[in-house]
């Protein structure tokens, strides 16, 4: 019989001075916490707030991370009470605790929770009595390290966009998942200040989760093509767009830009929406073509945001507007295509309806 050498390397632990300390078989998983954000709570007296109860809510996203690192918390929710608020300025979350798993929602049975941009300020000159608006989104998010979670709000009249995920090169955003909100009203017809961009606008990150979103009535006055439900640009891969709604975008209302490959939209449904695509893949200058990106199981209405048939119709200088389209440069027939393989392609299973799908 073979013998065990554990008896042996105990003694010798114990004649060399060395201890041994147990571990537990299951090590106990991080302690959750919940951190309140009222936008409404007195601003003057944050330092004094916990921000661990409803009552003692902080007045800050700013506050809330604040708190999130003093306590180097690995796990928490962010959560809101139910209310229409007017920030004065986007929210820029950048805590990323390495493996944590962040989640921003409504503090349950409270109500929707609503963030309206029209009156964010800029330091442009005042017009009359009402400050400049300023551009901007409601939420950029830079947390490179952990899982985040943004759901259960409406977020509206931001003229940029609604959530900015915003990788670098070498400095990526992973596995954020955004669910269950509301983006409208997004975009330089309904707020002045800028161009809008996209109701989830995504740079350089991989593994991003959208679903079960609705995006109504993203425009632009000003160059209306420019704003996309979804635009994922600079090496966006590997993310899933399905189980949303699109409806009176118009630019195309999904867009890939510059070498991001292998994202997946799949159960959308699309209405009035579109420039000169549905889901379009588009380069500039020197950028690269996409690759691996599909489009599957889509209802999507007969007609573009201006009335246009796809497969038919004429908008500018393309001719038809298509389901699906790449290109580069300024949009006209001469510059589409030349991306091989196609970095757009059906996965089957889309139809076409004429009347609004929900």
């Amino acid at each position: 019989m073979r013998k065990s050498g554990v008896p042996a390397l105990i003694l010798a632990l114990l004649a060399g001075g060395g201890a041994m300390t147990a571990t537990p078989a299951g090590a106990a998983a991080p302690e959750e916490i919940t951190v309140y954000v009222d936008p409404d709570a007195p601003a003057a007296a944050a330092r004094t707030r916990s921000g661990l109860t409803a009552g003692d809510a902080v007045a800050s996203f700013e506050e809330a991370e604040r708190i999130l690192r003093s306590k180097g918390a690995t796990k928490a929710r962010i959560l809101t009470p139910g209310g229409t608020y007017y920030p004065g300025k986007e929210i820029n979350w950048s805590y990323d605790p390495p493996g944590g798993d962040l989640t921003f929602a409504a503090v349950p049975g409270t109500g929707k929770v609503v963030f309206d941009g029209s009156r964010m300020t800029s330091d442009s000159p005042a017009e009359g009595n009402r400050a400049a608006a300023a551009s901007g989104y409601y939420m950029t998010i830079t947390s490179a390290n952990s899982n985040i979670t943004v759901s259960g709000r409406t977020i509206q009249r931001y003229t940029n966009g609604g959530i900015r995920i915003r990788g670098r090169s070498g400095d990526r955003v992973n596995n954020v998942t955004i669910k269950g909100n509301t983006f409208k009203y997004l975009g330089n017809k309904h707020s002045s200040g800028g161009i809008g961009y996209g109701g989830v606008h995504i740079t350089s990150s991989s593994t991003v989760k959208i679903t079960g979103n609705k995006f109504y009535y993203l425009e632009n006055s000003s160059d209306p093509g420019a704003i996309h439900g979804v635009y994922l640009a600079n090496a966006t891969n590997s993310s899933v767009i399905s189980g949303n709604r699109f409806g009176y975008v118009s630019g195309d209302p999904i867009r890939t830009r510059n070498n991001s490959k292998n994202n997946t939209v799949s159960g959308n449904k699309f209405w009035r929406a579109g420039t000169y695509a549905i889901f379009s893949d588009w380069r500039f200058g020197r950028e690269t073509c996409g690759r691996g990106n599909v489009f599957k199981n889509n209802t999507v209405g007969r007609t573009s945001y201006y009335g246009k048939k796809f497969g038919s119709g004429q908008q500018g200088r393309i001719k038809p507007i298509k389901l699906l389209l790449w290109g580069h440069d300024a949009p006209a027939n001469a510059n589409l295509g030349g991306c091989s393989p196609a970095p757009v392609k059906s996965g089957g299973g889309n139809r076409y309806v004429t009347s609004r799908p929900w």
